[in-house]
Protein backbone atom coordinates (compact mmCIF):
# COMPACT_ATOMS: atom_id res chain seq x y z
CA UNK A 1 0.00 0.00 0.00
CA UNK A 2 0.79 3.62 -0.22
CA UNK A 3 0.51 5.07 3.15
CA UNK A 4 0.35 8.47 4.27
CA UNK A 5 1.42 9.54 7.61
CA UNK A 6 0.67 12.77 9.21
CA UNK A 7 1.60 13.96 12.23
CA UNK A 8 3.11 17.01 13.55
CA UNK A 9 6.62 15.79 15.62
CA UNK A 10 9.15 13.32 13.60
CA UNK A 11 13.04 13.19 14.08
CA UNK A 12 14.67 15.00 15.20
CA UNK A 13 11.76 17.03 15.96
CA UNK A 14 10.70 15.24 19.77
CA UNK A 15 7.93 16.81 21.96
CA UNK A 16 6.81 13.48 23.21
CA UNK A 17 5.77 10.01 22.04
CA UNK A 18 4.06 10.14 19.26
CA UNK A 19 7.54 10.91 16.86
CA UNK A 20 8.97 7.62 17.92
CA UNK A 21 5.94 5.82 17.38
CA UNK A 22 5.73 7.40 13.83
CA UNK A 23 9.63 6.77 13.38
CA UNK A 24 9.18 2.85 14.04
CA UNK A 25 5.93 2.11 12.86
CA UNK A 26 7.22 4.17 9.34
CA UNK A 27 10.23 1.13 9.18
CA UNK A 28 8.24 -1.23 9.63
CA UNK A 29 5.65 -0.58 7.28
CA UNK A 30 8.48 -0.15 4.61
CA UNK A 31 10.49 -3.80 6.25
CA UNK A 32 6.45 -5.29 5.02
CA UNK A 33 7.08 -3.44 1.61
CA UNK A 34 4.65 -0.91 1.91
CA UNK A 35 5.75 2.70 0.61
CA UNK A 36 5.49 5.29 2.92
CA UNK A 37 5.42 9.16 3.24
CA UNK A 38 5.61 11.31 5.99
CA UNK A 39 4.28 14.36 6.56
CA UNK A 40 5.46 16.92 9.15
CA UNK A 41 6.44 20.14 10.81
CA UNK A 42 9.88 21.69 10.13
CA UNK A 43 11.38 22.33 12.98
CA UNK A 44 14.91 23.63 13.18
CA UNK A 45 17.47 23.04 10.32
CA UNK A 46 15.91 19.60 9.02
CA UNK A 47 15.62 19.09 6.02
CA UNK A 48 12.45 20.15 3.77
CA UNK A 49 12.84 16.79 2.19
CA UNK A 50 14.18 13.43 3.49
CA UNK A 51 14.83 10.04 2.47
CA UNK A 52 14.99 8.42 5.48
CA UNK A 53 16.38 5.09 4.66
CA UNK A 54 13.34 4.74 2.45
CA UNK A 55 10.40 6.29 4.37
CA UNK A 56 10.05 9.77 2.27
CA UNK A 57 9.57 12.75 4.76
CA UNK A 58 8.48 16.14 3.99
CA UNK A 59 8.42 18.96 6.60
CA UNK A 60 6.38 22.28 5.86
CA UNK A 61 6.76 25.69 7.72
CA UNK A 62 4.32 27.72 9.40
CA UNK A 63 3.10 30.84 8.00
CA UNK A 64 5.17 33.72 8.79
CA UNK A 65 2.70 35.32 10.53
CA UNK A 66 2.39 34.91 13.85
CA UNK A 67 -0.79 33.17 15.41
CA UNK A 68 -2.73 34.56 18.31
CA UNK A 69 -2.56 30.94 20.16
CA UNK A 70 -2.03 27.48 19.82
CA UNK A 71 -4.83 26.59 17.83
CA UNK A 72 -4.33 28.72 15.60
CA UNK A 73 -0.83 27.66 14.87
CA UNK A 74 -1.94 24.13 14.67
CA UNK A 75 -4.75 25.52 12.08
CA UNK A 76 -2.01 27.48 10.19
CA UNK A 77 0.41 24.14 10.37
CA UNK A 78 -2.98 21.76 8.82
CA UNK A 79 -3.20 24.04 5.76
CA UNK A 80 -0.02 24.00 4.74
CA UNK A 81 0.07 20.04 5.44
CA UNK A 82 -2.63 19.70 2.85
CA UNK A 83 -1.18 21.84 0.26
CA UNK A 84 1.86 19.60 0.70
CA UNK A 85 -0.20 16.49 0.47
CA UNK A 86 -1.74 17.64 -2.74
CA UNK A 87 1.62 18.53 -4.21
CA UNK A 88 2.64 15.01 -3.54
CA UNK A 89 -0.67 13.82 -4.71
CA UNK A 90 -0.52 15.40 -7.77
CA UNK A 91 2.86 14.18 -8.65
CA UNK A 92 2.72 10.67 -7.65
CA UNK A 93 -0.95 9.62 -7.65
CA UNK A 94 -3.55 9.32 -4.85
CA UNK A 95 -2.63 7.31 -1.30
CA UNK A 96 -4.43 4.22 -0.58
CA UNK A 97 -4.73 4.74 3.14
CA UNK A 98 -4.36 8.34 5.73
CA UNK A 99 -3.01 7.54 8.76
CA UNK A 100 -3.15 10.65 10.97
CA UNK A 101 -1.86 10.45 14.44
CA UNK A 102 -4.03 12.51 17.38
CA UNK A 103 -5.69 15.59 16.89
CA UNK A 104 -3.39 17.90 15.66
CA UNK A 105 -3.66 16.72 12.06
CA UNK A 106 -7.18 16.05 12.07
CA UNK A 107 -7.84 19.01 9.80
CA UNK A 108 -5.92 17.85 7.52
CA UNK A 109 -6.80 14.36 7.27
CA UNK A 110 -10.17 15.23 7.44
CA UNK A 111 -9.95 17.28 4.22
CA UNK A 112 -7.74 14.94 2.33
CA UNK A 113 -10.06 12.05 3.08
CA UNK A 114 -12.57 13.90 1.72
CA UNK A 115 -10.78 15.52 -1.27
CA UNK A 116 -9.66 11.92 -2.54
CA UNK A 117 -12.23 9.45 -1.13
CA UNK A 118 -9.34 7.69 1.08
CA UNK A 119 -9.60 5.75 3.95
CA UNK A 120 -8.63 7.53 6.72
CA UNK A 121 -7.28 5.49 9.85
CA UNK A 122 -6.53 7.65 13.53
CA UNK A 123 -4.26 6.87 15.63
CA UNK A 124 -5.14 8.24 19.07
CA UNK A 125 -2.35 8.42 21.43
CA UNK A 126 -3.85 10.46 23.97
CA UNK A 127 -7.01 12.52 25.11
CA UNK A 128 -7.58 15.99 26.22
CA UNK A 129 -9.45 15.03 29.08
CA UNK A 130 -7.44 12.10 30.10
CA UNK A 131 -4.00 14.83 30.29
CA UNK A 132 -6.28 17.45 32.22
CA UNK A 133 -8.75 14.88 34.17
CA UNK A 134 -11.52 16.18 32.85
CA UNK A 135 -12.87 19.41 30.06
CA UNK A 136 -11.84 22.35 32.03
CA UNK A 137 -12.13 25.51 29.68
CA UNK A 138 -13.09 26.24 26.16
CA UNK A 139 -9.59 25.54 24.57
CA UNK A 140 -10.04 22.08 26.10
CA UNK A 141 -13.36 21.66 24.65
CA UNK A 142 -12.04 22.54 21.59
CA UNK A 143 -9.47 20.01 21.39
CA UNK A 144 -11.78 17.63 23.01
CA UNK A 145 -14.32 17.96 20.21
CA UNK A 146 -11.58 17.98 17.37
CA UNK A 147 -10.27 14.65 18.65
CA UNK A 148 -14.41 13.34 18.57
CA UNK A 149 -14.22 14.80 14.81
CA UNK A 150 -11.11 12.75 14.24
CA UNK A 151 -12.59 9.72 15.52
CA UNK A 152 -16.05 9.97 14.15
CA UNK A 153 -14.17 11.04 10.45
CA UNK A 154 -11.88 7.87 10.95
CA UNK A 155 -13.18 3.83 9.13
CA UNK A 156 -10.54 2.80 11.88
CA UNK A 157 -9.37 3.78 15.22
CA UNK A 158 -6.00 2.70 16.90
CA UNK A 159 -5.29 3.16 20.76
CA UNK A 160 -2.27 1.60 22.53
CA UNK A 161 -3.95 -0.01 25.16
CA UNK A 162 -7.38 -1.16 26.78
CA UNK A 163 -7.30 1.79 28.65
CA UNK A 164 -7.30 3.44 26.30
CA UNK A 165 -9.56 1.73 24.30
CA UNK A 166 -12.15 1.90 27.21
CA UNK A 167 -11.62 6.31 27.68
CA UNK A 168 -12.50 6.59 24.06
CA UNK A 169 -15.52 4.45 23.98
CA UNK A 170 -16.79 6.67 27.51
CA UNK A 171 -15.51 9.80 25.73
CA UNK A 172 -16.49 9.59 22.42
CA UNK A 173 -19.08 6.45 22.41
CA UNK A 174 -17.42 4.75 19.58
CA UNK A 175 -18.48 1.42 18.19
CA UNK A 176 -16.33 -1.30 20.00
CA UNK A 177 -15.13 -2.64 16.86
CA UNK A 178 -14.23 0.30 15.37
CA UNK A 179 -11.36 1.04 17.96
CA UNK A 180 -8.39 -1.60 17.43
CA UNK A 181 -5.73 -1.91 20.21
CA UNK A 182 -2.34 -1.84 18.83
CA UNK A 183 -0.03 -1.80 21.98
CA UNK A 184 3.14 -0.20 21.46
CA UNK A 185 6.84 -2.12 21.11
CA UNK A 186 10.36 -1.14 21.49
CA UNK A 187 13.41 -3.34 20.54
CA UNK A 188 13.98 -6.21 22.68
CA UNK A 189 17.84 -6.13 21.99
CA UNK A 190 18.21 -2.44 22.85
CA UNK A 191 20.42 -3.66 25.71
CA UNK A 192 21.88 -6.44 24.44
CA UNK A 193 25.42 -6.26 25.29
CA UNK A 194 25.18 -2.99 27.44
CA UNK A 195 26.46 -2.95 30.98
CA UNK A 196 26.73 -0.26 33.51
CA UNK A 197 29.10 2.39 32.98
CA UNK A 198 30.65 3.67 36.14
CA UNK A 199 32.43 6.69 34.58
CA UNK A 200 29.12 7.98 32.88
CA UNK A 201 27.24 7.07 35.85
CA UNK A 202 29.40 9.20 38.32
CA UNK A 203 28.08 12.03 35.84
CA UNK A 204 25.25 11.97 38.22
CA UNK A 205 25.62 10.79 41.13
CA UNK A 206 28.29 9.26 43.54
CA UNK A 207 29.25 5.38 43.84
CA UNK A 208 27.73 5.43 46.97
CA UNK A 209 24.49 6.40 45.98
CA UNK A 210 21.48 4.64 44.51
CA UNK A 211 19.83 6.49 41.54
CA UNK A 212 16.19 7.08 41.48
CA UNK A 213 15.30 7.40 37.93
CA UNK A 214 12.60 9.13 36.29
CA UNK A 215 12.21 9.46 32.45
CA UNK A 216 9.66 11.07 31.01
CA UNK A 217 8.11 14.84 29.62
CA UNK A 218 8.09 17.62 32.17
CA UNK A 219 4.42 18.23 32.29
CA UNK A 220 1.77 17.57 35.19
CA UNK A 221 0.51 14.45 33.98
CA UNK A 222 3.72 12.53 34.43
CA UNK A 223 3.45 13.24 37.69
CA UNK A 224 6.99 14.51 38.69
CA UNK A 225 6.05 16.58 40.93
CA UNK A 226 4.31 13.80 43.29
CA UNK A 227 8.27 12.48 43.29
CA UNK A 228 9.80 15.27 44.14
CA UNK A 229 7.81 15.71 47.05
CA UNK A 230 8.11 11.64 48.09
CA UNK A 231 12.08 12.54 48.05
CA UNK A 232 12.71 14.22 51.72
CA UNK A 233 10.69 10.83 53.57
CA UNK A 234 12.78 9.04 50.91
CA UNK A 235 16.00 10.32 51.97
CA UNK A 236 14.44 10.41 55.38
CA UNK A 237 15.08 6.22 55.16
CA UNK A 238 17.95 6.34 52.43
CA UNK A 239 20.47 9.37 53.17
CA UNK A 240 23.05 8.31 49.98
CA UNK A 241 20.26 8.51 46.89
CA UNK A 242 19.84 10.76 44.06
CA UNK A 243 16.91 11.36 41.83
CA UNK A 244 17.53 12.08 38.91
CA UNK A 245 15.63 13.44 36.09
CA UNK A 246 15.72 12.41 32.34
CA UNK A 247 13.45 14.60 29.95
CA UNK A 248 12.64 18.37 29.28
CA UNK A 249 9.62 20.55 29.16
CA UNK A 250 7.29 23.72 30.54
CA UNK A 251 7.66 22.91 34.25
CA UNK A 252 11.51 22.36 34.07
CA UNK A 253 11.82 25.74 36.52
CA UNK A 254 8.62 25.23 38.51
CA UNK A 255 10.28 21.63 39.58
CA UNK A 256 13.42 23.30 40.10
CA UNK A 257 11.78 25.51 42.30
CA UNK A 258 9.99 23.23 44.14
CA UNK A 259 13.55 20.69 45.04
CA UNK A 260 15.05 24.47 46.19
CA UNK A 261 11.90 25.00 48.31
CA UNK A 262 12.14 21.52 49.88
CA UNK A 263 16.18 21.77 50.57
CA UNK A 264 16.92 18.86 48.67
CA UNK A 265 18.26 20.37 45.34
CA UNK A 266 21.54 18.81 45.70
CA UNK A 267 19.78 15.45 45.52
CA UNK A 268 17.62 15.82 42.49
CA UNK A 269 19.72 16.00 39.49
CA UNK A 270 17.72 17.86 35.93
CA UNK A 271 19.82 15.78 33.50
CA UNK A 272 18.07 16.98 30.27
CA UNK A 273 16.60 15.07 27.49
CA UNK A 274 18.68 11.71 27.28
CA UNK A 275 19.14 10.62 23.54
CA UNK A 276 21.29 8.04 21.49
CA UNK A 277 23.28 5.61 23.45
CA UNK A 278 22.84 8.09 26.93
CA UNK A 279 19.43 6.24 27.07
CA UNK A 280 20.58 2.88 26.89
CA UNK A 281 23.60 4.14 29.87
CA UNK A 282 20.91 5.84 32.16
CA UNK A 283 18.92 2.50 32.59
CA UNK A 284 21.81 0.66 33.17
CA UNK A 285 23.11 3.40 35.75
CA UNK A 286 19.39 3.54 37.59
CA UNK A 287 18.81 1.12 40.58
CA UNK A 288 15.26 1.79 40.15
CA UNK A 289 12.93 3.61 37.52
CA UNK A 290 9.90 5.35 38.89
CA UNK A 291 7.49 6.69 36.82
CA UNK A 292 3.82 8.70 38.90
CA UNK A 293 2.01 9.47 36.48
CA UNK A 294 -1.29 10.77 37.02
CA UNK A 295 -2.60 9.59 33.07
CA UNK A 296 -1.02 7.66 31.50
CA UNK A 297 -2.10 5.69 27.64
CA UNK A 298 0.71 3.26 27.62
CA UNK A 299 4.02 4.03 28.59
CA UNK A 300 7.30 2.98 26.93
CA UNK A 301 9.52 4.58 29.72
CA UNK A 302 8.40 1.26 31.56
CA UNK A 303 9.15 -1.32 29.14
CA UNK A 304 12.73 0.51 28.80
CA UNK A 305 13.44 -0.09 32.08
CA UNK A 306 12.37 -3.29 32.55
CA UNK A 307 14.22 -4.58 29.25
CA UNK A 308 17.09 -2.80 31.51
CA UNK A 309 16.43 -5.46 34.53
CA UNK A 310 15.11 -2.31 36.49
CA UNK A 311 12.81 -2.56 39.81
CA UNK A 312 10.13 -0.67 38.47
CA UNK A 313 7.40 1.75 40.20
CA UNK A 314 4.58 2.72 38.47
CA UNK A 315 1.50 4.88 39.69
CA UNK A 316 -1.72 2.25 39.71
CA UNK A 317 -3.05 4.34 36.63
CA UNK A 318 -4.16 3.68 32.85
CA UNK A 319 -1.66 1.82 30.80
CA UNK A 320 1.44 1.85 33.42
CA UNK A 321 -0.28 0.02 35.22
CA UNK A 322 -1.94 -2.81 32.81
CA UNK A 323 2.32 -3.36 31.25
CA UNK A 324 3.36 -4.08 34.98
CA UNK A 325 0.00 -6.58 34.87
CA UNK A 326 1.09 -8.67 31.39
CA UNK A 327 4.32 -8.47 33.29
Amino acid sequence: MKILMLTWEYPPRVVGGISRVVYDLSRTLLKDGHDVTVVTYKDGDAPYFEDDKGVKVYRVDNYMINPNNFIDWIMQLNFNMIAKANEIICKEGNFDVIHAHDWLVAYAAKTLRNSYNTPLVATIHATEAGRNSGIHDETQRYINDTEWMLTYEASEVIVNSNYMKNELQRLFGLPFEKINVIPNGINLSNFTGVERDYDFRRQYAMDNEKIILFMGRLVYEKGIQHLISAMPKILNGYHDVKLVVGGKGGMLEELKAQARALGIENKVYFAGYFKGKDVQKIYKAADISVFPSTYEPFGIVALEAMLAENPVVVSDVGGLNEIVQHR
